[in-house]
C-alpha cells in the first residue's frame, strides 16, 4: 500500500504551492483520496454513462489504472522525505476547454484524510502513464465502453506531479482520523488499558505535535505489514484538521462534511479446517483472539487447533471501527487490537495460546491475509473488511471462505444460512458474489438492490440498528470543491441503490430507498487530548458512538448526548 520514496526538495514543495493552484482550478473539478467503499459508485456518478455529472461537457470519458502515487511532501520542508502511498486510480474527463477532471485514488481512510488537510495538499502522481486497467466493468459505466488513455492535457497532471487532492473519501470522521494518528504517533502507555499512546512516536500519550515539533515527532516511525514480501507501510504523519499545519505553519481551511451512507464491518475467515464450523463470534471471543490471548479455534466453541489472526493498522478507518465497536470500549471492559503489541513491527507475534496475531496493511492486503492463510501460515485465520462485492470477491462464493455473524446477528443478509434473500449463497455463510446472484441479476452486476435482498432494501440488520459494527461514510472538503463533491455523492447513493449495492444510502434515494435512518452520539475517546470533542454542528469523533435513530434522513452524527457504544445494543456509556 505505502512505500517512502527518495528526498525530494524543499525547492519542490515550494513549486508545487506555488505552480499547482493556477493549472488545479482550471481543470479540476473534484480530485479524491480515501476509502474503498465509495470509488466504484462515485466513478460512475461522475461519467453518468458518458453524459457527466453536473458541471461537465458531454460526453465524458473514463479510464482506470494501478499503483499511482499519493505523494505528502511536507516532510522535505524539514529535511525529510517525501511519504509516499499507492493506490488505483479512476479519471474522468469531459470535452470542454479547458477540460474538466474528476479524479479519485483508492487508499485508506486514515491516508485519504491526512492528505486533504496536509498543506499543501497531497498530490497524485505516476511517472510513465500506464496503459488503461479497465478495473471497473464496462457493464457498469453505463455504455459497455472500455477505458479511453486519457489525453495529453489530462495526463501530463498526473506525470508532471502538479494535481493536488482537494477532497477525502473517509468512512470514518476527519476527528476519529486525527485521533488514530495521535495514538499511533505516540509513546506507548497512557489511559486505564495502557493503549493511550500506541508506540510509533515519541511524543507523550496521545499527545498531537503541533507546529515547531522536530521532524521525528512528526513523522514518527512507520508501521510495517506483515505479510510475505510485503513492502508496504502505514506512515504515522501528523497532520490537524484546524488551525496551523504541524509541518508547514500553513493555515487550514474550515472543512465540510456531506454523509454518503453507512457500510458495515465484517469479520471474514478461511475455513479449511480449524474453523470451518465457525459461523458466529461474540465480543469476548473475538476479544480473546484479536487481543492476542488466545488464537485457537477453541476460543469460538470449536475443537482445539491453532488459528491465525490478520487485524489492520491503527490508522485506519476499518480499524478504528472494529477497535471501537466491538474490543475498545469506554466502559473498559474490552480489550484493544493493540494488546501486548509493544514494540512488535512488524507485527508477527505468538498469542499467549494457539497461532500468532499479523498486521496487513491496507484492505486488499488484510483480504489477502486470509485468502493464504492456510499457504503461508499453516493454518485457518481470521480478518475483517468494510463489506463491498470488491473488497471481498477474491473469496466469495466459496466452502473455503465465509463471515461470521456477530452475537447472531448478520451484518449482509436477514439471516445467516437461509434463503430469505434471493442474493444470498447456497453455501452458509460463503460471501456473495456475482456468480450467486439471483437470475434477475443476469448472474453479474449490475444489479439493483431490490433483486437482491427480499425486502428490497441492502442490509437489512444494520439499517434496523441491530448489526452494529458499522460506519458512516462520507465526503471531507471545502469551496467549491465540496460543492461539487456533493454531487459525486447524491450520484453514487443512486448507483448504490440501482446498480452496485456496497453501502446503505444516506439520504432517501427515489420513492424506493427511504436512506439511512441511524446515526452515532459524539463522545471523547478516553486517554487522548480532546481532539475529537463536539461542539457545536457536525463536530467530533464518532466511531464507537451510541447508535441513535433519527428522522428526517439527518444522517449525521449527535453533538449532544456524549454516548458511547457499550457490550450491548440495549445500553450506552455516557461520557463525561
Amino acid at each position: 500500500m505505502t512505500k517512502l520514496k527518495s528526498v525530494f526538495a524543499a525547492l519542490m514543495v515550494t513549486a508545487i504551492v506555488s505552480v499547482v493552484p493556477q493549472a488545479h482550478a482550471q481543470t479540476s473539478k473534484v480530485i479524491l483520496s480515501g476509502s474503498s467503499a465509495m470509488w466504484q459508485s462515485m466513478a460512475l456518478a461522475a461519467y453518468k454513462s458518458g453524459a457527466c455529472v453536473s458541471g461537465g461537457t458531454a460526453p465524458c470519458f473514463h479510464y482506470t489504472g494501478s499503483n499511482f502515487n499519493l505523494a505528502d511532501g511536507r516532510p522535505t520542508v524539514k529535511g525529510g522525505s517525501t511519504a509516499v502511498d499507492t493506490g488505483n486510480v479512476w479519471i474522468v474527463w469531459d470535452s470542454a476547454a479547458p477540460v474538466n477532471v474528476w479524479a479519485f485514488i483508492k487508499v485508506d481512510s486514515g491516508v485519504g484524510d491526512r492528505c486533504y488537510f496536509a498543506q499543501p495538499h497531497c498530490n497524485i502522481n505516476i511517472s510513465a502513464f500506464p496503459a488503461a486497467g479497465n478495473l471497473i466493468s464496462s457493464t457498469l459505466w453505463g455504455d459497455s465502453s472500455s477505458d479511453t488513455t486519457p489525453p495529453s492535457t489530462v495526463s501530463a497532471l498526473f506525470t508532471s506531479g502538479t494535481l493536488l487532492v482537494n477532497g477525502a473519501a473517509t468512512d470514518i470522521r476527519p476527528e476519529d482520523a486525527l485521533f488514530a494518528t495521535c495514538r499511533s504517533n505516540s509513546v506507548l502507555g497512557g489511559g486505564t488499558d495502557g493503549l493511550a499512546g500506541l508506540g510509533y512516536g515519541a511524543n507523550a500519550s496521545g499527545v498531537c505535535p503541533v507546529f515547531g515539533a522536530a521532524l521525528a515527532d512528526l513523522q514518527g516511525s512507520d508501521i510495517l505489514s506483515a505479510y510475505p514480501a510485503s513492502t508496504s507501510t502505514a506512515h504515522v504523519l501528523a497532520f490537524n484538521i484546524s488551525g496551523k499545519d504541524p509541518f508547514t505553519g500553513t493555515a487550514i481551511p474550515t472543512f465540510q462534511t456531506a454523509s454518503v451512507g453507512a457500510a458495515p464491518v465484517i469479520f471474514i475467515t478461511q475455513r479449511s479446517s480449524a474453523l470451518r464450523t465457525v459461523t458466529n463470534a461474540t465480543d469476548a471471543e473475538l476479544q480473546a483472539a484479536f487481543g492476542g490471548s488466545n488464537c485457537n479455534a477453541d476460543a469460538f466453541g470449536a475443537p482445539s487447533a491453532t488459528i491465525q489472526v490478520y487485524q489492520r493498522e491503527p490508522l485506519s478507518g476499518t480499524m478504528n471501527t472494529t477497535e471501537y465497536s466491538v474490543f475498545r470500549y469506554w466502559a473498559k471492559t474490552g480489550v484493544s487490537q493493540e494488546t501486548g503489541v509493544a514494540a512488535a513491527n512488524p507485527l508477527a507475534k505468538a498469542c499467549t495460546s494457539g497461532g500468532k496475531r499479523f498486521r496487513a496493511i491496507g484492505t486488499s492486503e488484510e483480504v489477502k491475509s486470509v485468502l493464504n492463510s492456510v499457504t503461508n501460515n499453516g493454518t485457518d485465520g481470521i480478518g475483517y473488511t468494510f463489506f463491498s462485492y470488491g473488497n471481498v470477491s477474491t473469496i466469495a462464493d466459496s466452502a473455503s471462505y465465509g463471515y461470521l455473524t456477530l452475537d447472531g446477528i448478520d451484518g449482509i443478509f436477514h439471516k445467516y444460512g437461509t434463503t430469505i434473500d434471493p442474493g444470498q449463497p447456497s453455501i452458509a455463510g460463503a460471501l456473495p458474489s456475482t456468480a450467486t446472484l439471483p437470475a434477475a441479476c443476469a448472474a453479474s452486476f449490475p444489479c439493483a438492490e431490490s433483486e437482491i435482498w427480499s425486502g428490497n432494501l441492502s442490509f437489512p440488520n444494520l439499517r434496523n440498528g441491530s448489526y452494529r459494527a458499522w460506519s458512516t461514510l462520507r465526503l471531507v472538503s471545502n469551496g467549491t470543491a465540496f460543492t461539487n463533491a456533493t454531487l459525486l455523492a447524491t450520484g453514487s447513493q443512486t448507483y448504490v441503490v440501482s446498480t452496485v449495492p456496497d453501502y446503505v444510502p444516506a439520504l432517501k434515494v427515489g420513492t424506493t430507498d427511504p436512506g439511512l435512518a441511524l446515526l452515532r452520539s459524539h463522545y471523547t475517546q478516553e486517554g487522548v487530548a480532546p481532539v475529537n470533542v463536539a461542539t457545536t454542528g457536525d463536530k467530533g469523533g464518532d466511531a464507537g458512538g451510541c447508535i441513535l435513530t433519527t428522522t428526517g434522513n439527518k444522517a449525521t452524527s449527535d453533538t449532544t448526548t456524549k454516548l458511547a457504544q457499550s457490550e450491548t445494543l440495549s445500553s450506552c456509556v455516557v461520557v463525561p
